[in-house]
């Protein structure tokens, strides 16, 4: 699905991106300052070809 392997802590934020999390709460929730996040955001997005976090949860639910 993605163009690349998910590393632990990429899963971790697309997991929380998933349940509906807002970047600066995946980053308290994870540990990270919200710019670290919000470049493994943009890390998801382009491994999953995707422009924003609806296509990519469509895309996710219609692979699941």
């Amino acid at each position: 699905m993605a163009d690349a392997p998910l590393t632990p802590t990429e899963r971790g934020v697309l997991k929380h991106m998933l349940a509906g999390s807002a970047e600066k709460n995946i980053a308290e929730a994870m540990g990270q300052s919200p710019h670290t996040t919000h470049q493994y955001v943009k890390t998801l997005f382009r491994k999953f070809n995707v422009r924003s976090r609806a296509e990519l949860t469509a895309l996710w639910l219609g692979h699941s």
